[in-house]
């Protein structure tokens, strides 16, 4: 499977070799183009005109290209570029056989010939350079536009050496036909070149009218260049190049018209544009072998200003035509092989029409006006000509401090250009008390919706004292549990210097309430009061409620009861599970952790594991030592010691974060690990990690997420049905969540919020934004790591490159040619499992931690991938991954129904969630029908997240088998597996945006 010959040479993926040997032929063609025509146009100018008109038509020929260009900009926002590119031909190739004509006649027209000469160079270089780049991805042009680019440096040497033979043989003049036919030999391969695809920005989509839409083109790269920092900074050094190499032509020019006359003029360009396209097709593979992958744009920016600043100082001392014309070749050569990526990469964040209007800015309006800048600066100096060579180290030195910012910059738009794509909906605005504000409070308070009413009553604690007590003490008499509950949280919260009051109100308040999570919130409020009488307390210990015995405890804890220790002792050690949970529960609220070893004792049953779990990571670093025995217990499920990394990252101690570095490199554990130490990366609560020290699980994480992409391009090759599909659909899921750990790793050695920026663009649907995100991340992490996952990461979100798997992977060409067999072999049970489904042998699957004897008789019916697949269908379970929700599936049992059976009735308490594997389910409100729900679709999933009442009754509207999942088998599995619950919230978030921005719509 190994790449042979140029595409391997050039290091061409599947697909662009043709593209490029088409660009290739497209810039050789125009390029050869518009080597004749320098050659021609200086060779006639400089014979029939002195010296002193040279900076002159400098000047006026750069004032009549920015014209030009200026329209030119403004037709191409709305024109096709292969139509364009049809008319610029003909026009430029009529142009070219008139001014011929012309200067047959008059030979002083070669002033005017110059000046339209320049102008057609101008208009064939930008717009074939342009219409290149936007064939071209950022990391596309990085990598491509210099092997592109060779064509036209082997044009420029194929036109300059036989400049020289074909001035001296049919003259100048008639280069001119020559060049003319090159153009129209450029047509034919530019339309081989698929029309590049146009973004269109908002303001594109309403139409202004012909002459408006000219105005707004022709001013769009303008605008842009003012109100972008990158783009300005690119301004400013392209017109200090620019100032650069005209300073230099005006020199060599005067230097050439003393020494040679006109056709040796011409043969001299000719050369010298030979030795050009030499030196450019060299230093043009160095750049896309070595210059962009590993150095980057910034540092060929740099370099590019660099080099021409030391040039231009021993030029500015040694002097003479050969000096002159050597430095000239090395600005040619430098812009072409370098300037051309730079500035397609760096525009890549802003849209197409914006990019290709900055462009033909660039090269249509800010290169002649620069030129027509040094050619004024020429003539104020004529008389101190010693100070042109300073004039020109100056500029340049302007170019190599302006390009000094540019990685800055860059990386800053990279980033703002993706985050322009996210919605941030935290919204933290703080209360402005006044008298409007506790008006609007209290209308609220007294709103007949309990929500309306609990959001309210959470603002008191924002309010002074007073005002907050005397409209939070009669909400404990509310008729609503959740506004009383929310009432005394706010009471707890309320620094109050008379407690007294509240005190009479809570004690009269524990009377009376039943409600279990409303009296967990009085006793809450009640332990933070001095002065109570703990015996108030004493009764609610031996309460059927877990929660209210728990913060019976810690109430009777901080008010200072002195037998709390001895009674939280004998809970954990009865043998209760029920007892265990609250007795752990208060220990890690009380900070006892004497009481620790009786706590951790909790983790080896299923029962009180949550809990126990959750009290030592509340007891903090004295905790982190019986943390780690538990890690080493290999008798523990894997559930539990991945509760337990998830308990040692909530606690904020070195030790803890230490512990969790010391465990990346497990194969169990360091997922788990990882995303634990990344949100604490996220919260700044640990600092950057060595790079080194990830460098194992980042290589194996890049591994295994190209394995996967490389099975799922096998698989979709070799079959069409539901199982490939569905088996493809569920790797390529699992690449990008390797894409994803990649990322989170990195994020703990770099800066997070970065990291987390070029997530969002790399699992955006959009190229352009995948691409921007891949820049970013190339440019955020060092030379040496980034040699290491771009071509992983590239090849992971771009689409894997079958040609060059063996590259990657040593065993990419078993994996091609038996992509189930060696994903059988997997160590990670999902793909093992994926495989066996692909293969037809569901009966070998198993769930981790399930004993396959204790399934449901049906299972071998509907098999565990079956029964995800039908999960996927549910709105409630859509997106979640495969590995996640076979948990679920393997809960799952299957029910038989009759026509017209009853699943549930309006008003049963929920107690489950079902999937119709086939048939029919109606849903009925009264004597309306809601619904009639078919295969694969879900309903009654709120039951699993609640204990409401059924809204409706749902009954078969003919023989239907059903997957039911129960609420209890359901919280145990959360339980085991935090991961479910993050699913569920991002479910439950999505739904909840939808339905603000449905009420933000009207």
């Amino acid at each position: 499977m190994k790449q042979t010959g140029l595409s391997q040479a050039l290091d061409l993926r599947q697909g662009e070799v043709r593209k490029v040997a088409v660009m290739a032929a497209f810039l050789f063609l125009n390029t050869a183009n518009t080597t004749v025509l320098s050659a021609a146009k200086n060779g006639l100018f400089l014979s029939v005109y002195p010296g002193r008109l040279i900076p002159q038509a400098v000047i006026a020929a750069s004032a009549l290209t920015a014209l030009v260009a200026l329209v030119f900009t403004g037709i191409i926002s709305g024109t096709a570029r292969r139509s364009l590119a049809s008319w610029l031909t003909a026009g430029l190739g009529l142009s070219l056989v008139v001014g011929r004509i012309a200067f047959e006649v008059e030979p002083r027209a070669s002033f005017a010939l110059y000046l339209w000469l320049s102008v057609v160079q101008v208009l064939i270089i930008t717009h074939a350079w342009d219409y290149v780049g936007d064939m071209l991805t950022g990391r596309q042009a990085k990598r491509i536009l210099p092997l592109v680019g060779m064509g036209a440096s082997i044009g420029a040497i194929a036109g300059g050496t036989s400049v020289a033979p074909a001035a001296l043989s049919i003259g100048t003049a008639n280069l001119l036909v020559v060049a003319t036919v090159l153009l129209f030999a450029a047509l034919p391969f530019l339309w081989a070149v698929p029309e590049p695809g146009r973004e269109e920005d908002e303001s594109e989509t309403v139409d202004l009218g012909a002459v408006r839409n000219f105005v707004r083109g022709a001013g769009r790269g303008f605008h842009t260049v003012a109100g972008e920092p990158l783009v300005r900074l690119l301004a400013v050094a392209l017109v200090a190049l620019t100032l650069t190499g005209t300073l230099v032509d005006l020199q060599l020019k005067f230097a050439l018209q003393d020494s040679f006359d006109r056709d040796r003029i011409t043969a001299f360009y000719g050369v010298m544009s030979a030795v050009v396209g030499a030196g450019t097709l060299l230093l043009q593979f160095w750049a896309a072998r070595f210059i962009f992958p590993k150095m980057g744009v910034s540092f060929a920016a740099l370099l590019q200003a660099g080099a021409l600043s030391i040039a231009s100082g021993g030029v500015a001392v040694l002097g003479g035509v050969l000096a002159l014309a050597g430095l000239q070749a090395l600005d040619d050569i430098l812009q072409f092989s370098l300037q051309k990526p730079v500035e397609q990469v760096s525009l890549l964040p802003f849209p197409g029409a914006k990019k290709s209007a900055v462009l033909a800015t660039f090269g249509g309006v800010l290169r002649p006006a620069s030129k027509a800048a040094a050619g004024g600066l020429v003539l104020l100096l004529v008389g101190r000509q010693e100070l042109l060579p300073l004039a020109t180290v100056l500029s340049a030195t302007v170019a190599f401090v302006a390009y000094t910012r540019h990685r800055q910059r860059y990386l800053a738009a990279l980033e703002g250009a993706l985050v322009r794509h996210a919605v941030d909906f935290q919204v933290d605005t703080p209360l402005v008390v006044d008298r409007e504000a506790l008006s609007v409070i209290d209308r609220a308070l007294q709103d007949r919706d309990p929500t309306v009413v609990v959001f309210a009553v959470s603002l008191l604690a924002q309010l002074p004292e007073t005002d907050a007590l005397e409209r939070a003490l009669p909400l404990l008499e509310h008729r609503t549990p959740e506004v009383r509950a929310e009432a005394a949280r706010v009471l707890a919260r309320v620094d109050l210097s008379e407690e007294s009051q509240l005190w009479s109100a809570l004690r009269a308040r524990l009377d009376e309430e039943t409600s279990p999570f409303v009296l967990s919130a009085l006793l809450n409020t009640t332990g933070g009061l001095e002065g109570c009488d703990p015996s108030e307390v004493l009764g609610f210990l031996e309460h059927e409620d877990r929660r209210v015995r728990r913060e019976a405890l810690v109430a009777l804890g901080r008010l200072g009861w002195p037998d709390i220790r001895e009674t939280l002792w004998g809970d954990l050690t009865s043998g209760d599970s029920e007892k265990h949970q609250a007795a752990s529960l208060a220990v890690g609220d009380l900070g006892l952790t004497e009481l620790l070893d009786y706590v951790a004792c909790g983790v080896e049953d299923t029962g009180t594991r949550s809990a126990a779990m959750e009290a030592m990571s509340a007891l903090g670093a004295a905790a982190v030592p019986a943390l780690l025995e538990l890690l080493q217990r290999r008798d523990l499920p894997l559930p539990c010691r991945r509760g337990v990394v998830t308990a040692l990252a909530a606690i904020e101690a070195p030790t803890a974060r230490e512990a969790l570095l010391q465990i990346i490199d497990e194969p169990a554990l360091g997922s788990a690990a990882v995303t634990s130490l990344h949100r604490m990366r996220q919260s700044g609560n640990l600092d950057p990690v060595d790079p080194e020290r990830t460098r194992t699980i980042l290589e194996v994480e890049l591994r295994t997420g190209l394995r996967h992409a490389l099975v799922a391009a096998a698989i979709r090759g070799s079959g069409d049905d539901d199982r490939a599909r569905f088996v493809a659909d569920e790797l390529d899921g699992l690449r990008l969540r390797s894409v994803y750990r990649v990322i989170r790793i990195l994020a703990l050695s770099h800066d997070p919020g970065r990291l987390s920026v070029i997530e969002l663009g790399l699992g955006a649907d959009g190229i352009a934004e995948r691409s921007n995100a891949l820049e970013l991340l190339e440019g955020t992490l060092s030379p040496d790591l980034a040699r290491v996952v771009m071509p992983y990461a590239e090849a992971m979100t771009e689409g894997f490159p079958l040609k060059r798997a063996s590259d990657y992977l040593a065993d990419a060409a078993a994996l091609l040619e038996h992509p189930l067999e060696t994903l059988e072999a997997e160590s990670d049970w999902w793909p093992r499992a994926l495989a066996l489904h692909a293969l037809s042998r569901d009966d070998e699957i198993t769930t981790p931690g399930r004993d396959p004897d204790a399934l449901d008789e049906d299972a071998t019916m509907i098999p565990l991938i079956e029964r995800v697949m039908i999960l996927k269908g549910s709105q409630l379970f859509k997106h979640f991954p495969g590995n996640d929700l076979a948990g679920i599936a393997s809960l799952a049992k299957v029910v038989h129904l009759a026509e017209d059976e009853v699943v549930f009735e309006q008003g049963d308490v929920g107690d489950a969630f079902y999937m119709v594997v086939h048939g029919a389910i109606r849903i009925m409100r009264g004597s309306t029908e809601l619904a009639l729900l078919g295969s694969r679709e879900g309903f009654g999933e709120m039951a699993i997240l609640d204990q409401e009442t059924r809204s409706a009754t749902a009954t078969a509207a003919e023989p239907t088998t059903l997957l039911r999942i129960d609420r209890h088998s359901f919280d145990r599995l959360i339980e085991q597996n935090p991961a479910v619950a993050r699913g569920i919230y991002r479910v439950l978030t999505e739904r909840l945006r939808n339905t603000l921005a449905q009420v933000a719509a009207g």
